[in-house]
């Protein structure tokens, strides 16, 4: 669309406070992304046994994310180069609809699901692991309808209402008390596993303090950005946190998978509830990280003799500690890839010798 300089609305006074946030909100955004980024790309560097399902995760959440930046790179290019100067079209609502509620809230969806499975196997509840899945569900509904909404609008300036702050507050609110609920939730149920052993004491708590950090941004901005919608005189300030919520998860969903960094190491001891040990040694490379290997398992008897000895497939191990039970005499059991002390997404078998 084309506009006559005689047709252009005037520049008003307060210009930084219609154009600022939506510029402050893009920069962070892009920042954030190239932190992503980083991320993505560590994370498939360094775990590439990770389970088909998390690597698929990781992958999803990068194609949405990239999907919504292109989109935000299309409208400030509209905004602030093709359109610059013209008010009227900084007030078009354009793309943003989707790359903003629609994008954001699905992110937000799948890192929520991707805690509360973590929860299911930590906390061993499927009442609590639902609980977070409907408030996660929720906010992605707040989030759709959000998006409809403001496409009927057409107009930036005509977006917000009455009508709109009901359900603002649905998936803002919804979002943070998921937020909140998963952040109390991980740091209960890690303490609960806190054998005593300091390697597993310092391991559960830089998770436990990754966990509530990246779940308290996440709320706190969601909190903010419902604050700054329902403004008098609906001010524009609220586009900033928007545009970076979305980022925001994402980072936090690969920060916790890729915290596991931290705790890889040569060899550990994983003593089982039986009072049995075994041990469990992997190879490194030059950098620390280790290589696949196979693992030679000893089973004790509690008094320092050895009753069988197994060989572990294939695979990686960090340094960690963990209970693990054995089975009656003859049956075949497995042990957890527990590559944090939280996971147990994998099931490695062994071989009797």
């Amino acid at each position: 669309m084309s506009f006559s300089a005689d047709s252009l609305p005037p520049i008003p006074d307060d210009i930084a406070k219609l154009i600022g946030p939506p510029l402050i909100g893009a920069v962070l955004h892009l920042v954030l992304f190239g932190v992503l980024s980083t991320q993505v790309y560590l994370y498939f560097l360094v775990f590439p046994s990770d389970a088909m399902p998390i690597r698929l995760l990781v992958f999803g959440i990068y194609i949405l994310e990239v999907t919504q930046s292109l989109f935000l790179i299309h409208d400030m290019f509209h905004i602030f180069a093709s359109g610059f100067g013209n008010l009227l079209i900084f007030d078009q609502v354009g793309t943003r609809w989707f790359s903003v509620p629609v994008l954001t809230s699905i992110v937000a969806f799948v890192a929520q699901t991707f805690y509360a499975y973590r929860l299911r196997i930590i906390a061993q509840s499927k009442i609590l692991a639902s609980v977070i899945l409907l408030l996660a569900f929720v906010q992605l509904c707040g989030g759709l309808v959000i998006a409809v909404q403001f496409k009927n609008a057409v107009l930036v300036t005509q977006f917000l209402g009455k009508k709109v702050y009901g359900t603002t507050g649905i998936w803002n609110g919804a979002s943070a008390a998921c937020d909140v609920l998963i952040a109390v939730a991980m740091t209960v149920y890690l303490k609960r596993r806190d054998t005593g052993v300091k390697q597993t004491t310092v391991l559960l708590r830089q998770i436990i303090r990754l966990t509530i950090e990246t779940g308290l941004i996440t709320a706190a901005v969601a909190i903010l950005n419902l604050v700054l919608a329902v403004l008098p005189n609906q001010p524009n300030y609220y586009m900033a946190s928007a545009i970076v919520l979305g980022k925001l998860y994402s980072n936090s969903t690969l920060a916790l998978l890729n915290n596991r960094l931290k705790t890889r190491s040569g060899s550990h001891v994983v003593n089982s509830t039986l009072g049995n040990n075994i041990s469990l040694r992997t190879d490194q490379n030059s950098s620390g990280i280790p290589r696949d290997s196979s693992w030679n398992v000893h089973e004790y008897d509690g008094r320092g003799h050895s009753r069988n000895e197994y060989e572990m497939s294939r695979g990686t191990v960090a340094s960690a500690q963990e209970h693990v039970t054995f089975p009656p005499s003859g049956e075949s059991w497995t042990a957890k890839d527990i590559q944090s002390v939280e996971d147990g997404i994998e099931d490695k078998p062994f071989r009797r010798l």
